[in-house]
């Protein structure tokens, strides 16, 4: 008896794997060729290597292979939005006053009728809005973002001295949360240069000293790394070149942290050690003692530090290679150009410090041509990757994303087999076969949050409800005649409210159009309470029509979907997709606020690849 029972357990379990539908086990296609999987990840690498996604200009970010050895990305981070209320106290947006002769006036005055002098001006609109580094809803918007990069670190801008306690405690303490999660979160590293040891001293008071954050430091060489000057920088920086420098590195910081020196573009040496956060120099200077590189957006003139001064070598659209200014400056010529600096370098560079994420603001400053603005000016002249809500939109995210991948990730050059499965949608019981299936996918749970905070100057408060269903895991499976989706959400799933088209629907691509955005179908925007609903085929851009009906059913938080390949125009052996799911968009026809409202897994633009 005992024997009959363990055959009868064989025969299931072979079946559950394999959904008997005589297509063999991982690794058995139906063309009979083997392409099996060995690389062994888990969710969340496997979800990392198939993000896939393209950019408003039709640039590809592809699915990978798996990690390269030696080679690790950070980029500089600012926390200081909303940090400065004495020399903020209004909104004042260079992008936006240039628009006009009127405000063209204003910034460039320094009369009362002007904009205040030595005050802090947005260079632009970011897409979040003019927002404060104290909102928890940005800084996990951010940390979102920025490990779908797959960034190794985000260094810390305290250059001036400055620590910004509350935001950075509240990066700290996000980037934990999702690391307990098991994602690959950045880790956390600061760059000091004015007052360095004094500097150093209190960012090991304030945020080393215990073991609070020990988990999330960047230590490639074991101890926390950190930036700064110490007797040995060599002029390299800005404070030492001119010699009397003298606020040192202690003694007792340079054996908790691994030191490395200051590197400033206008730096009198290029120091073996340094850690260069920019470079006035094309190629830009590697710094062998890590095999650092500066990679900026933009960068300030050999000529003048100011931004405002609109020099062809500072713009977003200059070229290094041809030495040239494109006048289609959000296309990235010189982000491209320092990237390409890397690539042809492979073999020398280990590490890549990308400058910027966030920086934002410049301080209006007098000038013998008007206004001056030294870091940052306008749209085209500043060095932000993060979205904005002006012309570049997410360009400059997006060729983030894809240079990083490519740097760090190898090319994935041959598809894996995607073992069949059937499940029986209808029985609660078979959601335990999702267990088994190949193509599991993380996102973050608790991202989905309530937005209620104030702007960078508390003048009014940004708010959003649009948070609803928080996706945290996707799995997909298909068989000869269906595509399965199973998704799953923190809490149980929400009712249908019976008229909204935006409640858990799948966005399709499958290769055969343009669509909207890449999406040639969208799924269940009108689902039945008879557990059919709609499968829908763009007509172009955010326009649907009918394309045959699907399968769904709802179980707690988890909610599951029976596609008809055909409806789709695939079959078992060409089931190659990109996909996301998307909850509660506000906007679903604007691609952009797939980064703002609702839920989106993957966020914004990017997809999940899936099949052969």
């Amino acid at each position: 008896m005992k024997r009959f029972l363990a055959i009868i357990l064989a025969v299931f379990t072979a079946c559950l794997f394999v959904g008997c539908t005589g297509n063999g086990g991982n690794g058995t296609s139906t063309s009979g060729k083997t392409r099996k999987d060995e690389r062994n990840l888990d969710e969340f690498e496997f979800s990392l290597m198939n993000l896939c996604g393209t950019d408003a200009e039709g640039r590809r970010v592809e699915p990978a292979y798996g990690k390269r050895d030696g080679k690790s990305v950070g980029i500089f981070y600012s926390v200081w939005l909303g940090q400065h209320k004495g020399i903020q106290h209004d909104i004042y947006d260079i992008e936006a006053l240039l628009s006009t002769e009127e405000g063209t006036a204003k910034l460039n005055s320094f009369e009362s009728d002007g904009t205040p002098l030595n005050e802090f001006h947005f260079c632009a609109q970011p897409l979040y809005g003019y927002y404060n580094m104290s909102d928890p809803w940005v800084v996990n918007r951010h940390v979102e973002l920025l490990t779908a990069c797959g960034l190794d670190y985000l260094c810390i801008d305290a250059t001036n001295s400055v620590l910004y306690q509350t935001p950075t405690k509240l990066l700290l303490e996000t980037l934990l949360k999702y690391q307990k999660q098991g994602f690959a979160v950045p880790k956390v590293m600061f760059y000091t240069n004015s007052y360095s040891g004094t500097t150093v001293t209190r960012i090991y008071n304030e945020f080393y000293q215990t073991d609070t954050y020990s988990d999330i430091w960047w230590a490639p060489n074991g101890k926390p790394m950190i930036i700064g000057i110490t007797e040995n920088n060599k002029r390299a920086s800005d404070q030492t070149r001119s010699g009397g420098y003298s606020d040192y590195i202690t003694p007792a910081c340079k054996e908790f942290f691994d030191v490395h020196e200051s590197q400033w573009p206008n730096g009198t040496l290029n120091y073996e050690d340094g850690f260069p956060w920019m470079s006035w120099q094309y190629p830009q200077k590697i710094h062998d003692g890590l095999g650092t590189i500066s990679v900026s957006v933009a960068q300030h003139s050999p000529y003048t530090i100011n931004f405002s001064d609109k020099d062809n070598f500072s713009s977003r659209g200059y070229d290094h290679e041809t030495e040239t200014l494109n006048e289609n400056w959000w296309l990235g010529q010189n982000f491209q150009s320092e990237w390409n600096t890397v690539f042809k370098n492979d073999d020398k560079i280990s590490n890549v410090l990308v400058t910027s994420w966030n920086e934002w603001m410049a301080i209006k400053y007098t000038g013998a041509m008007g206004a001056r603005f030294v870091d940052v000016y306008n749209e085209e002249y500043s060095r932000d990757c993060e979205m904005s809500a002006g012309k570049y939109g997410d360009n400059f995210y997006m060729q983030l994303v894809k240079n990083v991948r490519q740097y760090k990730l190898s090319e994935k050059k041959d598809d894996f087999e995607y073992p069949q499965m059937s499940i029986d949608i209808e029985n609660a019981s078979s959601l335990v076969r999702w267990d088994y299936v190949y193509a599991k996918y993380k996102d973050f749970s608790g991202d989905v949050m309530p937005r209620d905070f104030y702007n960078a100057v508390e003048t009014e408060k940004y708010t959003d409800y649009s948070n609803r269903n928080d996706v945290t895991d996707i799995r997909v499976v298909h068989n000869a005649e269906n595509l399965y989706f199973y998704v799953k959400t923190k809490e149980n799933i929400t009712d249908y409210n019976g008229t909204d088209k935006n409640w858990m629907n799948i966005l399709i691509s499958t290769g055969a159009s343009k669509g909207f955005e890449g999406y040639d179908f969208i799924i269940n925007r009108t689902p039945q309470a008879s557990g059919k609903t709609s499968i829908e085929k763009s007509t172009g851009g955010y326009v649907w029509q009918t394309a045959g009906e699907a399968d769904y059913r709802v179980y707690g938080n988890v909610i599951v979907y029976a596609i008809p390949l055909k409806a789709l125009g695939l079959t078992s052996s060409n089931c190659r997709i990109e996909f996301k799911v998307a909850d509660n968009v506000t906007h679903p026809e604007n691609i952009m606020d797939y980064y703002v409202s609702g839920e989106s897994a993957p966020i914004g633009r990017l997809s999940y690849s899936y099949g052969k």
